[in-house]
């Protein structure tokens, strides 16, 4: 049996710190939606007890390179565009926790086409790996709502159980709506290390321009640059804007903690949310712990505009996309080939 879906990837509207857990972690409070930029994934259940994973860039890392006015060939590009295919990819890590956490024998195999970039912040690899179990899930009849799946989510990564459909509506606290929509929402609350998840009543789409540079952060290195403020600021005033719909409030509200930290390592970073501010985007702010940048349009048709004028302006190459809200948890669906 073999299975497709397209895993999106996330923005961070907010993003505080509140605090570093005795763990080593970090506490976090951070409100995500789930944008229509996405990967491509499938995959099939094989006799080998192993996971085979290919992987590309689409359109094509010529293509990619293009945008980001690098040459294919160079060492740059080998860095910044690499798709590790054996275990440090996060889809073979959470197949193999699958195949370990449900005593599965046989094996996968997995083909990804990636157009989200690495070491962005919008949580690519953690989209991935959550849509992967999702697929294994289906191909071995396991319930979306399956406490393993979450569990093995949450061991590979902090933002991997957003991708996944949220249990049932009575063990979501505060739950606003019901049914599929709460179950796949286009966007949450998360706090603790960001598997505590509260789908928030997104009213409308929101619209967005996004730019990634060439130049990835690792989070690692931004947190430890990270200072945890003294008084840091609740997502409860944001969150009551975001419900409401009330654009112009996010303006004020909107913050990236790790901003600071990311823009230390990556000062041109500065030159990225100029040009977006520019275009008549705002508010704009980094996503998660960068490099990737973006900016909130009125509405569909001037994201348009703003991504005409941005990638007009050579001075600043970009992967610039524009992108709206959707479901974090994308459709599974068989795969008729």
């Amino acid at each position: 049996m073999k299975v497709r879906t397209s895993p999106p990837a996330k923005l961070n509207l907010f993003l505080e710190i509140p605090a570093k857990r005795e763990d080593g972690f970090h506490e976090i409070d951070t409100v995500m939606t789930a944008i229509d930029l996405c990967d491509e994934l499938s995959v099939e259940s094989i006799e080998e007890p192993v996971v085979e994973l290919s992987a590309h860039w689409l359109p094509s890392l010529e293509t990619i390179a293009s945008e980001l006015a690098i040459d294919p060939q160079s060492a740059e590009a080998k860095q910044l565009l690499a798709i590790p295919e054996d275990g440090r990819n996060l889809v073979v890590a959470a197949l193999q926790a699958f195949r370990k956490r449900f005593q599965i024998e046989s094996g996968f195999r997995v083909e990804l086409g990636k157009r989200i970039p690495a070491g962005a912040g919008m949580g690519g690899a953690s989209s991935d790996a959550a849509h992967a179990i999702s697929c294994a899930a289906q191909i071995h009849q396991l319930s979306s709502d399956h406490d393993g799946l979450h569990e093995i989510a949450a061991s590979i990564g902090s933002d991997v159980p957003f991708f996944l459909p949220l249990p049932p509506v009575s063990q979501i606290a505060s739950a606003s709506t019901n049914g599929e929509t709460t179950r796949r929402p286009r966007a949450c609350h998360a706090s603790g290390r960001g598997e505590i998840l509260q789908p928030v009543d997104m009213r409308t789409d929101l619209f967005f321009v996004v730019g990634y540079p060439p130049a990835s952060l690792a989070t690692k290195d931004v947190y430890g640059r990270l200072r945890v403020p003294a008084e840091p600021i609740s997502s409860k005033g944001f969150l009551a804007s975001l419900r409401a719909n009330s654009l112009e409030d996010l303006t004020s509200l909107m913050i990236n903690r790790l901003s600071e930290p990311a823009l230390e390592i990556r000062p041109e970073l500065s030159e990225l949310l100029e040009s977006l501010w520019k275009s008549g985007l705002q508010p704009c702010q980094l996503t998660g712990s960068g490099s990737a940048c973006f900016g909130i349009a009125r509405d569909a048709e001037f994201a348009q505009t703003a991504l005409k004028q941005l990638r007009a302006n050579q001075s600043v190459p970009a992967l610039w996309r524009a992108t709206r809200s959707v479901a974090a948890a994308a459709t599974i669906e068989i795969d008729p080939s």
